[in-house]
């Protein structure tokens, strides 16, 4: 498989991926098993592949799986009905409670949960038309490489005891697609290679006889490089928006993972040579994501009503205010009348009468009720201006404040604190006029420096451009120096780190001794501890600016202010220069300049093109932060099977493992295995498997030695050999003799079982 041509982002395709997995249903069950099936002669034999991940049955009078279902099973309550239900296949994906109930048979690639298998085979047999007390047809069926004598032992008793099966065998399902691509199986030779969910497998055949004492397993396939992507999109995405499923992993590996020709290494070199091929091979899965605009999107005639609606509900707070503010007026008019009356009562009333009254009213004294009553006077008339439109700060007078200047002799106790008050308002007054007239002159200043710098750029064009860019070279470097001087300070190994750390040691023994600083700036002046001594503390410290440098020194200071205001000030200078200087584009910017600095990393995450660093990524787009990019884990993921180091597997390698079981048969008999290297298994279906197979064994093979790989002739339905193969196997006389009758088992146990040339042995 060819690398890719590199696309442009606009041509560059996005693979859905779906969230859940499909419900899949099976097909109709099979007519009455007693009428169709027993009546045939002779008796056909259920023929079972009991795959890790899928299960394929059906009689071997058939010319392919009558079934064929994921390896799965689940039982849950169905509280509606109040019964418990049992699931098998794609349907336990109907609803969440089956699905968080559902579960596997197999631990690796042996079977161990025999409850959720009988509950499976209990699915097969009901769609395989089984309608009577027991089996009454031979069943054959897959098992694991060197399968453990316990797991065949309860498999076995399962099919007697509970379905009382007449007779049963065992076999290897690579063995029976060997079997099934072979013109004349019982003299077949050949070198198999079966890499399938769970383990991969190589096993030599010699005239019709698998020599499983020279057969090597390795405990990686398919389940172990989907979990093994996961992984890594997870360690590439930790803060990816969705959650990543095996089911999605497994999507992934199979659809866009191939095998690196004609090695990793070259593969891996060529990639880190150029980004731009990291991007030619990267392919960018979409998951699931609700789109907020998507969400929100209204016809014009719903916008058209949300406007009116809006219109109505501020014409509706307007006369509310309004009715408010009159409300309000009316009510401080009402308290106006009312304690305008309370004051001029003060000349009538008693003086202890009248108080009596203010405290009646709530206040403390007569300077109480006229603030109280100044408050009110100028609400009613910002009111009053308001409603008629009159601008305030028009005919607003300069406060006055007549105590200012008059002596405190005087006055007496109650003009003196107001004297204080009117000299507060005075400062804060005059603090607001130097404010104003500070920022018009600012205001003034920034536009003669505009003014100059026009005309500047309209006399002379070339020194203009010439200054600019030497302050956007300035700023660059400053950036670049504060940077780099960041780095050498957190390495303590550094020149810097260490100046630093002389300096703290310095102040620290000067601390010791009670040595001060002198008013130039010195560690330690004269008369520092003279003046301490005489009780004085303040020894001169900050009045040169030199004394502060020490402190710039050895401290670690926050320069975020620094960096903002540099930032600011770059893309300020470069927005001017991407307006008169047509030498500099966007390419030319920090923020470019730094992406690309960076491509490499930006194509492997991203998968940003570096001829056009921002590319389409949007990290404010969920459809674009919704995104994998797989790109160099499309390679990694299925090195792992020839180079198992890479997962993290203290194993050999395929290619190891194939150069280790050829060592061990003689030259004749090499050429003979290697001359029909047969292929099979789901992982072999990866692009490039076969070509990456020939250049790992071809190294390490003779000069002209023969070398041919091979496949299953039905390239539609690879997946059918192994089943195939096996109904072939049961109705030959050697399949037939193969099979372990109900009366041998009750006689030897369970554990026994009839070796034959495509299933285990028994090995000591």
């Amino acid at each position: 498989m060819e690398d890719p041509p590199f696309l442009p982002p606009a041509q560059r395709r996005v693979y859905p991926i779906p969230d859940l997995h499909p419900l899949v249903l099976s097909p109709p069950s099979l007519p009455s098993y007693s009428s169709s099936i027993l009546t045939q002669s002779p008796s056909p034999v259920l023929c079972i592949d009991n795959g890790t991940t899928h299960i394929r049955a059906g009689y071997s009078n058939a010319p392919q799986p009558y079934l064929e279902l994921e390896n799965i099973g689940a039982k849950y309550k169905d509280r509606k009905l109040n019964t418990t239900v049992n699931l098998a296949g794609g349907e336990v994906y109907v609803d969440a409670a089956s699905r968080s109930s559902t579960r596997v048979p197999y631990e690796g690639d042996v079977v161990c949960n025999f409850d959720v298998m009988e509950n499976i085979l209990d699915y097969v047999m009901i769609k395989l038309g089984v309608d009577t007390p027991t089996i009454q047809t031979p069943i054959v069926m897959t098992e694991a490489l060197c399968n453990p004598s316990y797991s065949r032992s309860l498999m076995t008793e399962i099919l007697f005891e509970s379905y009382g099966a007449p007779s049963i065998a065992y076999g290897l399902d690579s063995l029976f697609s060997f079997y099934d691509n072979s013109p004349s199986p019982t003299t077949a030779d050949g070198l198999v290679i079966s890499s399938g969910s769970s383990s991969t497998q190589v096993i030599p055949v010699l005239n019709g006889q698998s020599i499983l004492t020279s057969a090597k397993k390795l405990t990686w396939g398919g389940n172990q490089a989907s979990e093994y992507l996961l992984k890594l999109m997870q360690l590439k995405y930790p803060a990816f928006p969705g959650r990543l499923s095996s089911y999605q992993s497994g999507i992934m590996y199979r659809d866009h993972c191939y095998n690196s020709v004609p090695d990793y290494q070259s593969s891996i070199v060529k990639l880190a040579k150029n980004p731009k091929n990291i991007v030619a091979m990267d392919r960018i899965i979409q998951f699931p994501f609700t789109s907020s605009s998507a969400a929100d999107e209204k016809t014009e005639e719903e916008v058209q009503k949300q406007l009116e609606k809006r219109k109505e509900a501020t014409k509706r707070l307007q006369e509310q205010a309004a009715r408010q503010r009159l409300e309000k007026m009316e009510r401080q008019q009402e308290e106006m009348a009312v304690f305008g009356e309370l004051k001029a009562s003060q000349l009538t009333l008693k003086k202890a009468d009248y108080e009596k009254k203010l405290v009646e009213y709530g206040f403390s004294s007569t300077e109480d009720l006229d603030e109280y009553l100044n408050k009110i006077e100028k609400s009613l008339t910002r009111a009053r201006n308001k409603e008629l439109g009159i601008d305030e700060t028009e005919t607003k007078e300069v406060p006055s404040f007549p105590l200012i200047d008059v002596p405190d002799h005087t006055l007496n106790e109650q003009d003196l604190k107001e004297k204080r008050k009117q000299k507060l308002m005075k400062a804060g007054y005059d603090a607001r006029i130097r404010m104003k007239a500070e920022k018009e002159q600012e205001r003034l200043r920034l536009e003669q420096i505009a003014l100059a710098d026009q005309r500047l750029r309209e006399t002379d064009f070339s020194g203009w451009l010439q200054r600019l860019r030497g302050e956007h070279e300035e700023i660059m470097n400053k950036m670049k120096e504060r940077k780099k001087k960041k780095e050498q300070l957190s390495d303590r190994k550094s020149l810097a780190a260490q100046q630093r750390m002389k300096s703290i040691a310095g102040l620290a023994a000067d601390e010791s001794k009670g040595v001060g600083t002198g008013g130039g700036g010195s560690v330690g002046g004269p008369g520092a501890n003279k003046r301490r001594k005489k009780g004085n503390e303040d020894d001169g410290f900050g009045k040169s600016d030199a004394d502060w440098a020490i402190y710039r020194e050895i401290g670690n200071a926050d320069d975020s202010e620094d960096e903002e205001d540099e930032v600011t000030s770059l893309k300020q200078v470069e927005a001017r220069l991407l307006e008169h200087d047509p030498n500099f584009t966007l390419d030319d910017t920090a923020e470019r300049l730094a992406m690309r600095s960076h491509q490499l990393f930006n194509s492997f995450v991203y998968g940003l093109s570096p001829d056009d660093p921002l590319d389409t990524y949007d990290p404010s787009n969920v459809e674009h932060t919704s995104q994998l990019h797989v790109n160099v884990e499309r390679i990694r993921v299925p090195e792992v099977l020839w180079q198992p180091h890479l997962g993290g597997l203290d194993q050999a390698g395929l290619g190891e493992v194939v150069e280790y079981v050829l060592k061990r048969f003689g030259v004749k008999e090499r050429e003979r295995l290697m001359s029909n290297i047969f292929v099979t298994g789901g992982n072999t279906l990866l692009p490039n498997f076969d070509s990456r197979l020939r250049s790992s064994l071809t190294p390490v093979l003779p000069v002209g030695h023969p070398l041919n790989i091979t496949r299953t002739y039905d390239s539609q339905y690879p997946a059918w050999s192994a089943w195939r193969g096996m109904s072939k196997w049961s109705n030959s006389d050697r399949g037939r003799r193969a099979f372990v009758t109900r009366q041998e088992y009750e006689e030897n146990g369970a554990e026994w079982f009839k070796e034959h040339g495509w299933g285990n042995r028994y090995i000591a």
